[in-house]
């Protein structure tokens, strides 16, 4: 049954590989950026143990800007969650790009109520290395749109596609359903486990003005 994301209203990622290797691999990409390669004390990575409520306290405030970035396990071992602190969010961008970087296979999703008529903004993203295969997108952009990119994926309900309500077109529903024949059960709080790593940028705020993270 669909509640919420866990971070309800804001969008998340999912990395198809262990945390720690996930963890890893985002720190490298961080550091390959110039102002961190020459200042490694800029970004600290903590491994932290309990609920993802628990990791999730770590990232508040939400924004400005991305300062701090959430890689939490689930899926027993086999996927690991993405969040940033973004205000509101940008796992697009980091999703995409680790991906590209480390070859990941990777899941963007975003769920939340539309402030403009009500209905659910929804986004099913999936990438495969550098190569986004799948995009689904339901959106208010000054009217209900909805977009699709690349073929569609075997478990897709794809005669929901021609309805007449855009609306309902996508649903979260549906997106619980196919994230679910991925193996990904994030609106289950069962599905995420008791380890994750959080990125912080601990530079001053006169030295972020002439770089972002």
């Amino acid at each position: 049954m669909t509640t919420e994301l866990p971070i309800p209203g804001r969008g998340m990622g999912f990395f198809k590989a262990n945390v720690a290797v996930t963890a890893q691999a985002l720190e490298r990409w961080r550091r390959s950026h110039a102002w961190f390669a020459k200042r490694p004390p800029g970004l600290v990575v903590q491994k932290l143990e309990g609920p993802l409520s628990s990791g999730i306290e770590r990232l508040l405030p939400f924004g400005p800007g991305r300062d701090r970035e959430l890689l939490w396990d689930c899926g027993n071992g086999d996927w690991t969650a993405y969040f940033d602190d973004m205000p509101a969010s940008d796992a697009v961008t980091a999703v995409s790009g680790l991906c590209m970087m480390a070859g990941f296979e990777g899941v963007v999703l975003v769920d939340s109520t539309s402030e403009w008529d009500g209905n659910r903004d929804l986004q099913f993203v999936v990438h495969k290395g550098a190569d986004t295969i799948r995009a689904l997108e339901s959106t208010w952009e000054g009217r209900r749109t909805f977009e699709t990119y690349g073929d569609p994926l075997p478990f897709e309900e794809t005669e929901r596609y021609a309805r007449r309500l855009k609306r309902e077109r996508l649903t979260s529903e549906m997106l619980e359903r196919y994230c679910a024949h991925l193996g990904l059960f994030p609106y289950d709080p069962s599905f995420y486990g008791q380890s994750g790593y959080l990125s912080s940028d601990v530079r001053t705020e006169f030295q972020k003005q002439s770089f972002q993270f």
